[in-house]
């Protein structure tokens, strides 16, 4: 009997530990598999800078305040070194969680499979409705859909060209506000003092300079980057003229002998500094121009009309939020992309670094004084978006080296206009035949109209 006893005893025992046992894997009530344990994401800024940082990392504690099982961790890297970084880090399967993308990058980054798509998220995304019909038509249908048959980042803000100009000195010089290319060049001329230290352009000689060039070429291309066999507009004869009277600016002492080494930093600074009296450039550099120059002494002006009357912007978005492909927590990653892109974060982030916010309901707070040169360059009827420079994927090189390399060898006399634009022109042309051959299925680069409401 005391046998028996015992072996009941024994199995109670044994089923009570083997109950515990079972029970050691689940989660208490209210839990869902992991919630408990906190997963952390990466995300990385490429254009940091004092104010970026600071309302990021408001952002990212206000988003881990509601999300208390996910952890961001914020990184930055320098713009002219982001690039490089990005492609290394993305062919080695080591791109941070969410990646601030420069949306012309995509041609490189989306080719090599290092982003996730993100259409099925975007498409059931409850503030999908409530965007301003350039975000929604072009930033997201025609720039990301149509091109690359799927969505790969959520647009930050807005950002166009406009021409930043200081109306003192144009009184002075009894000279009217530019509205067209003519007019521009002429101001350009009649501001330069080199004995006040006063130049007319704030000219970029460095990185990204060839982008300037561009933005005048295409104002006597109709907008367009290439013919329709693919061969780049800079081959037409009469290119030259109006690649050798925009370089002239430089050529022939219109802005600072030095500004041939000039990027964003050292233009901005020109013009906030006095030195230079206009400046082409986007909305983020209002905040500098504002703690800088008197309030009265400056504007910004739609960007300038081309010969046919038509304004030829670029306007795009700044940057983007991807998810990288070899992201472990894309779910996680893409609820923090959520977070950033709320009408609320979205008119903040706006305001705080004075860019054109993708949300209708948030357009008017941004709207105010400067930013209203931008408003007016994207909803005037005669403005049309330029021609991008394509898809292939040798663009990043094109773009992050040998086009301004080529701009500088003629600066410097070491070429002839012809032979750069030869140089250039041939670049893009053997790519843009190549990627038209691999994929006959995609459109060839175009100007387009956008259809605002």
């Amino acid at each position: 009997m005391l046998k028996k006893s015992a072996i009941w005893l024994l199995i109670g025992a044994l089923l009570i530990i083997s109950a515990c046992s079972s029970n050691s894997g689940k989660t208490k009530e209210g839990d869902k598999g992991n919630k408990n344990e906190k997963v952390e994401i990466s995300f990385v800024d490429i254009s940091p800078s004092p104010e970026r940082t600071k309302y990021f990392n408001e952002i990212i504690a206000a988003f881990e305040q509601q999300n208390e099982n996910i952890k961001v961790k914020l990184e930055t890297v320098p713009w002219d070194q982001a690039f490089n970084k990005l492609v290394t880090q993305g062919a080695s399967k080591t791109l941070p969680d969410v990646v601030n993308m420069y949306p012309a990058w995509l041609s490189t980054f989306v080719p090599a499979g290092y982003l996730e798509p993100l259409s099925a998220q975007y498409d059931a995304w409850s503030n999908k409705d409530k965007l301003t019909s350039f975000v929604n038509t072009i930033t997201m249908e025609e720039q990301q859909r149509k091109t690359f048959k799927e969505i790969y980042y959520m647009p930050d803000a807005l950002m166009s060209s406009a021409l930043f100009v200081r109306k003192d000195w144009l009184k002075e010089a009894n000279l009217e506000l530019p509205t067209t290319w003519d007019e521009v060049f002429t101001a350009t001329e009649k501001l330069t003092d080199p004995s006040k230290n006063r130049y007319g352009w704030a000219y970029r000689g460095a990185r990204a300079g060839f982008d300037q060039v561009m933005a005048y070429i295409t104002a006597t291309t109709g907008g367009e980057t290439y013919e329709k066999d693919g061969t780049s507009v800079l081959l037409r004869p009469e290119v030259v003229d109006a690649f050798v009277r925009f370089t002239d600016i430089y050529k022939k002492g219109y802005a600072p002998k030095d500004s041939i080494n000039w990027g964003y930093q050292e233009m901005v600074q020109g013009f906030t500094s006095g030195v230079t009296g206009i400046l082409n450039q986007t909305t983020e550099v209002i905040a500098t121009a504002k703690a800088s120059l008197p309030d009265d002494s400056w504007t910004v002006i739609p960007y300038p009309k081309g010969e046919d009357g038509k304004r030829y912007i670029g306007a795009s978005a700044t940057w983007g939020y991807s998810v990288a492909a070899n992201s472990k927590h894309k779910e996680e990653s893409w609820k923090f992309i959520e977070f950033l892109s709320s009408p609320e974060n979205n008119k903040k982030y706006s305001e705080t670094l004075t860019m054109i916010p993708i949300f209708k309901s948030t357009g008017d707070a941004a709207s105010v004084g400067p930013v209203q040169g931008f408003i007016d360059a994207l909803d005037d009827p005669a403005s049309y978006l330029v021609a991008d420079l394509g898809l292939f994927p040798e663009l990043g090189e094109f773009r992050e080296g040998f086009m301004d390399a080529e701009i500088q060898k003629y600066l410097l006399g070491n070429q002839t206009a012809e032979q750069a634009l030869q140089n250039l022109g041939n670049f893009l042309t053997k790519a843009q035949q190549k990627y038209m051959k691999e994929h006959p299925d995609v459109p060839i680069p175009h100007t387009i109209k956008p259809q605002m409401k």
